[in-house]
């Protein structure tokens, strides 16, 4: 009886065995391109404990992409409390400055690090007219200045590894615990009359915060989109140049600032001036970045690193509340909004330090380190994933998903993630497959990378663990997501 029961348990397993070894020769044939040689993968799939099912180079490191906001996101989520606390989540301050000899005051813009701060037409929330209608109410009828401070973090504009094209972009735009509108202008661009005459490009209303140089021409009918934008970092010049066609429909850019304290400073300026308040000039507050910003190794003594700080002592003439975390925390898993991803690790940073990027890394390493990912498995240099040094492994990524599914915040946090087929940067992914609205994961694309991790339901209705991920994509493929996309459907059906 005993050989017989030792027997079909061997049985069992050859067959299991076999299954593992049919369904991964098929994974890796769905993944195969020959247009697309030189693609490495990564894959792995578990169970909602972090049992693994099937695995491809699981250990071997890749750029992970926005999928780097997996972490930001998750350990956003494990500190909530904290982050939204009075003492580090102080809201926008306004403060009024007396000036000598009958000079009108300065009034004083100071960020705390809420991204959702807005003054477009159609805001209903964290609206910087607020604090215009407050300073209007006041009887003022002029102002010395108007101050940008954004010294609750130090002034660190990009991450180390970004790279420098896409600072001319909303995804690369600057990070400043002072930021508004997401610290983009819009502008709409359309063909010209007929061939041969300019362009129209114009700035939506209120965002005429740089200047055009509007070279663009616009070409035959049956011509193609070749338009350029530049705008070297630090000047206040967009050059549009190139040709689109007569026939063209308009399109729409968002454009980064790269000082957004600046930035809020003359929307604030503006918003005075359109209630009669007239308002002299502009200036800004920045925090240089201190050896006080850099954070100690986990063995050494914090010490002296708050004095990077200067201590708030005077009472602001009018707040601003931020607006929730968790509104902000969707947006950087629904759309991938780099911006708010990188806002949030610095404030992070301020849980345990000066609000750097520095600290802010070493909170997402103490939070990884607690989900029991070992160092080798990954590295982390920002938020957002717009570094080119970030790294992960797959299994380190399903180390931390098993880990995030046991907290009493994961369903929370999955809520946020875009669903595939549904929405967010899914919407148009797995449509008409069997993992439509039954995908639930953060996206993350690269030059020359491309990712996916989260949770799928299979066939079964058991919900898997997953992170799949490609890098050293060859320049003439533009992406992996098709084969990605057909690898994860052939391991839902088969579970």
């Amino acid at each position: 009886m005993q050989r017989l029961v030792l027997s079909l348990i061997g049985l069992t397993l050859l067959t299991l065995a076999g299954c593992a070894s049919t369904l991964q020769r098929d994974v890796e044939t769905a993944l195969f391109n020959p247009d697309h040689t030189g693609i490495r993968w990564g894959l792995v799939v578990a169970d909602m404990n972090g049992e693994e099912l099937l695995a491809l180079k699981p250990d071997d490191r890749f750029t992970p992409a926005s999928n780097t906001k997996i972490f930001t996101t998750m350990a956003a989520y494990h500190h909530l409390d904290a982050l939204e606390s009075a003492a580090k989540n102080p809201g926008t301050q306004l403060f009024v400055e007396e000036m000598p000899d009958g000079i009108a005051p300065r009034l004083v813009l100071k960020g705390g690090g809420d991204a959702m701060l807005q003054d477009t037409p159609d805001c209903e929330a964290t609206c910087l007219s607020t604090l215009a209608d407050q300073v209007a109410s006041w009887g003022l009828e002029e102002v010395n200045a108007v101050v940008g401070d954004d010294t609750l973090f130090p002034f660190e504009r990009w991450g180390p590894g970004w790279s420098q094209e896409d600072l001319t972009f909303y995804y690369g735009t600057a990070i400043s615990a002072l930021s508004i509108n997401d610290n983009v202008v819009w502008v709409d661009v359309a063909p010209g009359n007929a061939a041969g005459d300019l362009a129209n490009v114009s700035w939506q209303a209120g965002d005429a915060y740089f200047q055009l140089d509007n070279q663009l021409r616009t070409a035959s009918e049956d011509g193609d989109w070749a338009m350029r934008i530049e705008r070297l970092p630090g000047t206040q010049t967009v050059r549009f140049y190139g040709e689109i066609p007569v026939a063209a429909s308009q399109r729409t850019y968002r454009l980064a600032i790269d000082n957004p304290a600046e930035y809020a400073a003359w929307r604030f300026k503006n918003l005075l001036e359109e209630r009669g308040i007239s308002v002299g000039e502009m200036m800004t507050r920045h925090r240089p970045f201190a050896l006080s910003d850099e954070a100690p190794d986990p063995d050494e003594t914090v010490g002296t690193a708050t004095l990077a700080i200067a201590q708030e002592t005077r009472t602001a003439a009018a707040i601003l509340p931020a607006g929730p975390l968790r509104d902000s925390l969707k947006q950087v898993s629904k759309d991938s909004q780099n911006l708010h991803a990188d806002i949030t690790l610095r404030r992070l940073g301020l849980l345990n330090g000066t609000g750097s990027r520095d600290y802010g890394v070493a909170a997402l390493k103490d939070f990884l380190a607690e989900a029991g990912l070992p160092e080798h498995g990954y590295a982390v240099h920002g938020g957002s994933g717009m570094s080119i040094y970030n790294r992960i492994s797959p299994r380190s990524m399903v180390t931390l998903l098993a880990f995030a599914a046991q907290q009493p915040w994961f369903e929370a946090w999955l809520e946020d993630q875009p669903i595939g087929g549904v929405d967010g940067s899914l919407k148009r992914r797995f449509v008409g497959t069997a993992l439509e609205g039954k995908i639930f994961a953060k996206t993350g694309t690269l030059n020359g990378a491309n990712a996916l991790s989260g949770v799928m339901v299979a066939q079964s209705g058991q919900r898997l663990l997953f992170s799949i991920l490609a890098n050293d994509r060859p320049t003439s493929a533009r992406s992996a997501i098709a084969e990605m996309d057909a690898a994860l459907v052939e391991i839902a059906s088969r579970y």
